[in-house]
């Protein structure tokens, strides 16, 4: 009986040693489980930020940090901030490789995002596929990536395009020719200016197969990367083009430009060029561009498609200094994809993310985003609401001076554009003979 209360003390005590350990471990496991959902959810942003293209990666780069600060402001996801890694790719496959295995082996990124070349993203696919996880790609145009997820749907699931491919912008400038030049001037004869990149063989191919299904006569010329002269122009004169179609995304572009206007070319010059689809491409080429035809993002010429387009691009000039190009947009809307993608499943788990991506449509920037289940494109054909520009342009201008003024003026397709705005260079015959 003496030794009752001694005993009761001893219990007290170890009940209370065992509930401070107890409250401990919970405290402990809860501030471990807060910490870790504090942990940043990492996402890859495959970018040229050297090379020929750079010019297009520091944008990408820069609409990256813009993503990342938006998202941020909102909460971030999933109760996490948002950490948006960029990586050079240097406009190489074989570095776009390195950096995508290190993004996801290493940094440990969940999506990838970007990817300016097309030679690039069939390299970064693979990694993608055989890591499995999702990449969507806000610029590469080759229509092969889509044959990957068609030929090959459970290996390739996980790639996704939020933009068009090089068929959609090579399809609205050949329209203009076939529904507006051909009858209007007597264009009959194309000749296809082409960068030697897998992108723009692709187009040509596309848009030669069209044309000569109406009865155009065609005929290609492949231009090498880094040349300092293309006397091939005065080939194509010389064989009689009406049109000469360049398929440009270098600033090898500012040269087809500048020795069209200097040797005069007697042909109409119109095609996908991208260099001047940039509001400094009047001043890059010196007043050069006049006349030249070509497909114009609207965040470049500040074309409302969606009441978001002319603040964003404004907030980004403030921000950089520099237009917003083509490829800022495309990499800003990717990336909103994905963002949608993890706040829908609710998880970054990536076969989640692809069912969600497959089962839904994304509001970004210029319109909306719908994958096909076919091949994970984005649907560019049902048209507005849905997204049409595509990274090398959407609208068909003109380059023209208005009142002593350079301007982009649109002239396709109609309603928006009207075509008889466009205007011939004073130097060449029309109509065509």
């Amino acid at each position: 009986m003496e030794n009752r209360p001694g005993k009761r003390k001893q219990m007290i005590v170890l009940v209370l040693i065992a509930a401070i350990l107890i409250i401990s471990a919970l405290t402990l496991g809860c501030a471990e489980k807060k910490e870790e959902a504090k942990e940043p959810i990492k996402i890859g942003v495959l970018a040229p930020m050297t090379g020929a293209p750079a010019r297009a990666g520091n944008a990408m780069a820069k609409a990256a940090e813009m993503a990342e600060e938006d998202i941020n402001a909102k909460g971030g996801l999933l109760g996490r901030p948002v950490e948006i890694i960029v990586y050079d790719t240097e406009d190489k496959p074989e570095t776009g490789k390195l950096v995508a295995e290190r993004a996801i082996l290493q940094d440990g990124v969940v999506a990838l995002a970007g990817i300016f070349r097309s030679e690039v993203s069939m390299v970064v696919a693979e990694v993608a596929a055989e890591n499995k996880v999702p990449l969507v790609i806000g610029t590469a145009q080759t229509p092969k990536l889509s044959k990957l997820v068609e030929e090959d749907y459970e290996k390739y699931k996980y790639v996704f395009r939020a933009t068009t491919n090089a068929t959609i912008l090579g399809n609205q400038l050949t329209n203009f020719i076939m529904d507006y030049l051909a009858p209007k001037y007597g264009v009959k004869k194309v000749a296809f200016l082409t960068e030697d990149v897998l992108w723009a063989r692709g187009l040509t191919a596309i848009e030669t197969k069209r044309l000569e299904s109406k009865g155009f006569e065609v005929k290609s010329w492949l231009i090498p990367l880094g040349v300092t002269d293309i006397p091939e122009m005065k080939e194509m004169e010389a064989w009689g083009a009406d049109v000469i179609f360049p398929v440009f995304s270098s600033d090898n572009g500012y040269l087809v430009t500048r020795l069209y206007t200097e040797q005069k070319i007697d042909a109409i010059l119109l095609g996908v060029n991208n260099p001047i689809a940039s509001p400094e491409a009047w001043e890059k080429t010196e007043g050069r561009a006049e006349f030249e035809t070509t497909g114009f993002a609207a965040p470049v010429i500040k074309y409302p498609v969606t009441d978001e387009v002319v603040p964003w691009t404004e907030k980004y000039v403030s921000k950089y200094g520099v237009e917003g190009i083509n490829q800022a947009a495309d990499t800003y809307e990717a990336l909103q994809v994905i963002f949608q993608a993890i706040e829908k499943a609710g998880t970054t788990d990536a076969d989640k993310l692809v069912q969600v991506m497959e089962e839904n449509e994304f509001n970004v920037l210029r319109g909306k985003v719908k994958f096909s289940k076919k091949n994970h494109d984005h649907m560019a054909w049902l048209g507005p609401p849905y997204k049409v520009d595509s990274p090398l342009g959407g609208l068909v201008g003109q380059w023209q001076k208005v009142d002593g003024t350079p301007k982009i003026v649109v002239v396709w397709p109609q309603p928006i554009g009207n075509p008889d705005d466009w205007k011939p260079a004073p130097w060449i015959t029309i109509p065509r003979p």
